[in-house]
C-alpha cells in the first residue's frame, strides 16, 4: 500500500498543509532536477577538456561540489514528500496500527529537530563567514556564506513540509 493509497487502492487526498506546501517542494525538487543536468553539462565539459584537448579546467570540482550540495539540499524535501527517501521498515513495519501514527508523528517530529539543527548550525557559520568576511579557498574564490545558502534553504523546506506533514497527521491521520 503507497501512502498516497488507501487500502482499497484508491487515491486519498494530502491534507490540506501538505498541499499548500507541496507547490514549494515541488519547486525545491524542479531546482534539483536542472542542477543534476547543470552538473551532467559540467562534467562532460570537464571530460572532454581533460581528454580530448588536454587542457584540464581547474575550477569545474570546485563549482561541481556547491552544485552537488544545492542539488542535495534542494531535491530532499521533494524525496521526502514523495516518500522516496531511504528507509527501514524491519520494526516499523511490524508496527500495530494503533502505534502507527505515534510512530509517523515520532518520524515527523524527528525531521523537525533535524531541519532546525540544519537551520541553526548553517545560519551560525553564515554569518561567521559574513563576520569574517571569509572566502573559499581553491580555483574559485568566492565569499564562504554563497555555498552554504543552499544549506539553510534546503533546511527551511525541510521543516515546513515536516511541519505540513505533522499538522496533516495530527488532525487527519497517518497517511499510511
Amino acid at each position: 500500500m503507497s501512502p498516497r493509497t488507501d487500502a482499497h487502492g484508491a487515491a486519498k487526498a494530502a491534507p490540506l498543509p501538505e498541499r499548500i506546501a507541496a507547490p514549494i517542494v515541488w519547486l525545491g525538487g524542479a531546482i534539483s532536477a536542472i542542477l543534476i543536468l547543470v552538473v551532467l553539462c559540467l562534467t562532460t565539459y570537464s571530460v572532454f577538456m581533460r581528454y580530448v584537448l588536454n587542457r584540464p579546467p581547474v575550477w569545474i570540482d570546485d563549482l561541481t561540489g556547491y552544485v552537488l550540495v544545492a542539488l542535495v539540499m534542494f531535491g530532499v524535501t521533494e524525496a521526502y514528500r514523495g516518500g522516496n527517501h531511504i528507509s527501514i521498515d524491519l520494526l516499523t513495519g511490524r508496527l500495530p496500527r494503533s502505534l502507527r501514527k505515534v510512530q509517523a508523528i515520532w518520524s515527523d517530529v524527528c525531521v523537525i529537530a533535524f531541519a532546525a539543527v540544519l537551520m541553526v548550525s548553517t545560519w551560525h557559520a553564515i554569518d561567521f563567514a559574513i563576520s569574517f568576511e571569509s572566502y573559499t579557498s581553491g580555483s574559485i574564490e568566492i565569499a564562504s556564506w554563497i555555498p552554504q545558502v543552499p544549506l539553510l534553504v534546503g533546511g527551511v523546506l525541510l521543516a515546513l513540509f515536516a511541519v505540513a506533514r505533522l499538522l496533516g497527521r495530527m488532525f487527519r491521520g497517518t497517511q499510511e
